[in-house]
């Protein structure tokens, strides 16, 4: 009977000095808002040798994405290209690696420590001069 009596303070000080906390869930990042048409713009007038285009799909598992809104045919396999965010910073790099009648696939480096992969309505820019 003992035995059990202090078994049973054991537990009860178990639940007493761990209490009963809730696990905070991790909230997902906010995804930055896709830049807009005057930015676009403004970026075209800044860099008019430019071939910009959003980021309409993203498969990030296999670090690939698709981009719309470009020229298609001054694009060919291997062509460098560089993925820019919201506030126009560098998100990462990538290579054309296949086009279709709309749009052109590229593979992307990894991220550096702290920077996000690209996201929908980011932009994907190559300078005709490369």
């Amino acid at each position: 009977m003992r035995w059990l009596r202090t078994v049973g303070l054991c537990l009860l000080e178990v639940v007493l000095l761990t209490g009963c906390t809730h696990q905070k869930t991790q909230e997902p990042k906010a995804q930055a808002a896709p830049i807009g048409d005057d930015a676009v713009a403004a970026y075209r007038r800044k860099h008019p040798e430019a071939m910009i285009g959003r980021v309409v799909a993203v498969r990030p598992e296999d670090r690939l994405l698709a981009a719309g809104d470009l020229p298609i045919a001054d694009f060919k396999r291997g062509d460098a290209v560089v993925i820019l965010g919201s506030s126009q910073e560098q998100i990462a790099t990538g290579d054309v690696v296949s086009m279709a009648k709309n749009w052109i696939h590229v593979h992307y480096g990894e991220a550096a420590t702290g920077q996000r992969a690209p996201q929908l309505g980011d932009l994907v820019v190559r300078f005709k001069n490369q």
